[in-house]
């Protein structure tokens, strides 16, 4: 039954390990769909889709220079990189200790806002005590 699920990968080259270990993998995805922890699963693809990603960025590096395979993939890794390092400069400067444009909002939103506390007579008793 294994070999007729596996037969699209080539289960003929699988050894019986390799094909326990994707009976394991696939028993261990069901029980999470449907646990009440499903979405650990995003997880999962977004792991899937990110090296699938390196994995596309290595085959171009790999067809436009003639590098080793270690170089193609740490230059791969680097690329897939930039994308989380402009994310985190942007996050960066939009804190006020390093944008000054920030500093300015800030500053401009204090000065528009107005405290409403109330100002009471000295005899003034609370309805609630």
């Amino acid at each position: 039954m294994l070999l007729t699920i596996f037969s699209t990968f080539g289960s003929e080259a699988l050894s019986t390990s390799a094909i326990l270990g994707y009976g394991l993998f696939l028993i261990a995805v069901v029980a999470i769909a449907v646990s009440s922890q499903r979405w650990l699963l995003w997880y999962l693809f977004g792991g899937m889709g990110y090296w699938l990603a390196v994995e596309m960025i290595h085959s171009l590096v790999t067809h436009w220079f003639l590098w080793s395979e270690w170089h193609n993939y740490v230059i791969a890794m680097g690329i897939s990189w930039l994308p989380l390092g402009a994310w985190v400069l942007y996050r960066a400067l939009r804190y006020e200790d390093v944008s000054r444009g920030m500093i300015q909002e800030r500053e401009l939103q204090a000065a528009r806002y107005i405290e409403h506390t109330p100002v009471y007579d000295d005899d003034y008793q609370p309805r609630f005590h």
